[in-house]
């Protein structure tokens, strides 16, 4: 079973993802922010971060750059609502940062499943 970590600040948020993905047979793990998400990663080496990019303590960004920095080979999928155009900034910079993949939000089921499955695979 696929351990997933799940980082966003809103409790909503984090609640709705985990339920699909234990409904999909994941193993969740979640952080509500991005000093837990770097944290939890080196606590339980997750499969793959979920990582919302705007968030308080540690922002995604900074999460994202220290886990890449430590954990070359980490499968992370940065995830931004932001608005149009700022949501698609943030995404691409967490490219840039490392991110193997984005979802822009509100994130689909099906969109979530397919990019968590193209990551295992890789």
């Amino acid at each position: 079973m696929a351990k997933i970590l799940v980082v966003d600040d809103r409790r909503e948020i984090r609640e709705m993802l985990g339920k699909i993905l234990a409904r999909f047979g994941y193993s969740v793990q979640v952080g509500k922010n991005g000093q837990e998400a770097v944290e939890l990663y080196r606590a339980t080496r997750p499969d793959v971060v979920l990582l919302d990019m705007f968030m308080p303590v540690m922002n995604g960004f900074d999460a994202l750059f220290l886990i890449r920095q430590e954990f070359p080979d980490a499968k992370i999928i940065a995830v931004s609502g932001g608005g149009s155009n700022m949501g698609a900034d943030a995404l691409r910079e967490a490219r840039n940062l490392g991110a193997q993949l984005t979802l822009q939000k509100p994130v689909g089921r099906d969109a979530l499943i397919a990019a968590i499955e193209q990551l295992l695979a890789a």
